[in-house]
């Protein structure tokens, strides 16, 4: 049940961070640094993407690396300090209250600790270090340094102590965070379900290493060059789209390979994501060249990114993963005594195909229209966002809702 409460709380910050984006269409007309787009923000990457992947690294870790859990317990309490930390911040931001937001982001960085402290205990005497295990590594490591690096924002805005310009500070936490933290883990994590999903061979070595590498070297270019070396971002752009390259080739190559008869809508929504995440980094690298500038290209990034590929590949992941938590939970201690349903028959393909087409289609049609500045546009593809998210949210809860308590299954389950 650990993951599940992970899972539950992140589908809810983005069905929460979807419902605010129509109401906040002219805020995102404007100027990026804004209390309420720093909100949004931030109840996506802290509350939908962070909170998701904490929660399946508990269901993930035991699986892929072989080694189970050295604390639920210290899991729970990281979740409920994530929890209510996430939701001081969100909340803070949106008022711009700093000191608020200070004493939010303290306990942010409590359920943090705590879970790379879980994690490090347990994977301590592990003797074989796979791809998937120093990815997650170097994505922990990137999520203790942004949440550091976030505090420090945090109290610079209640006494100013930190050098350099604001914006350079800002924009090299949002890709610490990015770079460091989210993309490493979903690479690493990848390489490992995408073959169990897609019933195909893992990435070759070559794949392997370009990735890490390019991560090794681009991600601290990229954030060091942001603060102090422009020339030194543009070049650890390049080393990251070469990692990100390596990973969309092998994607390609797996699909094209696979021997599953028919995609479902998760595999669709992780190819929706793969192809968002080309886009995303495409205009990355024009950003670190200075090809193209401004607000409005750095808004339209940051929808790619969030919106595109980080959310439509998390919504793939989840609609694979919650199916298997719920029925390995419900049914498993029935399989052979009693009819029980198959994974498909947990979920609602009707609500997918809704969430698929609104969410791939919205998420596309924000990014120009925050890039256009038209308040009408970004209204109009907010709510087609909307809609795939409350689509996405009705299937989690057809799913979750075999957890329910039933007479029958009682009756039949093994004491």
């Amino acid at each position: 049940m650990l993951p599940l409460g992970f899972l539950a709380v992140a589908a809810l910050a983005f069905a929460l961070a979807a419902l605010t984006l129509p109401w906040i269409a002219g805020e995102l007309s404007g100027h990026y640094y804004h209390p309420r787009i720093l909100a949004l923000t931030h109840a996506l990457t802290l509350g939908w993407i962070t909170v998701t992947i904490l929660g399946a690294s508990y269901q993930l870790i035991p699986i892929v690396l072989e080694r189970p859990v050295w604390s639920e317990r210290l899991g729970r309490w990281e979740l409920a300090a994530v929890t209510v930390g996430m939701l001081g911040v969100v909340g803070h931001m949106a008022i711009a209250s700093w000191p608020g937001l200070v004493w939010s982001a303290g306990l942010v960085a409590i359920g943090v600790f705590a879970h790379v402290t879980n994690t490090a205990l347990t994977l301590r005497g592990l003797e074989r270090w796979s791809f998937t295990a120093g990815m997650l590594a170097m994505g922990f490591t990137g999520l203790v340094l942004t949440t550091l690096f976030g505090a420090a924002l945090g109290i610079d805005h209640v006494r100013a102590f930190l050098p350099g310009d604001f914006y350079a500070r800002l924009h090299a936490h949002v890709h610490l965070a990015l770079l460091g933290w989210v993309l490493p883990v979903v690479l690493g994590v990848s390489s490992h379900v995408y073959p169990m999903f897609l019933l195909t061979p893992h990435p070759s070595r070559r794949v392997v290493a370009v990735q890490t590498t390019g991560l090794a070297l681009g991600v601290p270019a990229v954030v060091i060059g942001l603060l102090v070396a422009p020339p030194l971002a543009a070049a650890g752009s390049l080393a990251i789209a070469a990692a990100v390259g390596a990973h969309v080739g092998w994607v390609v190559a797996v699909v094209r390979s696979s021997r599953r008869p028919a995609f479902d809508w998760a595999l669709r929504f992780l190819v929706a994501g793969t192809a968002y995440l080309v886009a995303a980094t495409a205009v990355g690298v024009a950003l670190a060249f200075g090809v193209v500038s401004g607000p409005r290209w750095a808004l339209g990034y940051g929808v790619l990114v969030l919106g595109g590929w980080a959310s439509l590949t998390i919504v793939g992941m989840m609609l694979k993963i919650v199916p298997f938590l719920v029925w390995y939970r419900v049914y498993s201690p029935l399989a052979g005594r009693a009819p029980v349903p198959g994974l498909a028959d947990l979920r609602w393909a009707g609500t997918e195909a809704v969430a698929f087409v609104a969410l791939t289609a919205g998420v596309g049609t924000l990014a120009i229209a925050v890039g256009m500045a038209d308040t009408t546009a970004i209204r109009a593809a907010a709510a087609l966002v909307l809609v795939g998210a409350l689509a996405f949210a009705a299937t989690l809860v057809t799913t979750l809702h075999h957890l329910l308590p039933c007479p029958l299954r009682a009756a039949v389950r093994p004491s």
